[in-house]
């Protein structure tokens, strides 16, 4: 491996000091120029992610919550959750199987998720998402992140 003699290495505070536009200004004009039809549907409105956000009711108060995004023709879901004392109720089923419906009338055809080893793999798992990746020791303590995928079936009949 070569060395460049006169480079040196500065640490930055964050991806706003000076020269990180220029480095994300280098990866943009590679990416127009290995995927420029990719890159020109990004920059249409219509193709921003959008939030795709439901909340579970029960008497007035919040049991749960699936907070998520749609993005081209994929679903992005980031956080679900559900109160402890309404677990095990269908709950987290119906916002994922409504999230999905929701993605599908948006035009998206996949889903992914990322969790952790003690959260809901197995959830996913049982709704149709399969494991894509996996990080070892993602939090240092042993526990891996899972990444899973589903592809996301238009329903058929009336509607």
């Amino acid at each position: 491996m070569s060395q460049h003699a006169s480079i040196t290495l500065h640490q930055a505070a964050d991806s706003s000091a000076p020269g990180c536009d220029l480095v994300r200004q280098w990866l943009r004009g590679h990416n127009w120029a290995v995927n420029p039809g990719f890159m020109q549907k990004l920059q249409q409105p219509e193709h921003e992610a959008k939030p795709l956000v439901l909340l579970a009711m029960a008497d007035d108060r919040v049991v749960g919550g699936l907070f998520a995004e749609t993005q081209l023709s994929w679903l992005r879901i980031s956080i679900m959750a559900v109160s402890p004392e309404s677990r095990s109720q269908g709950i987290g089923a119906a916002l994922l199987a409504e999230t999905e419906r929701l993605a599908i009338k948006r035009g998206c055809k996949h889903a992914y998720v990322d969790t952790m080893e003690y959260q809901a793999p197995r959830f996913y798992q049982a709704h149709g998402f399969k494991i894509v990746g996996q990080i070892p020791d993602w939090d240092s303590h042993g526990h891996q992140k899972l990444y899973l995928s589903k592809r996301l079936h238009m329903e058929t009949g009336n509607a």
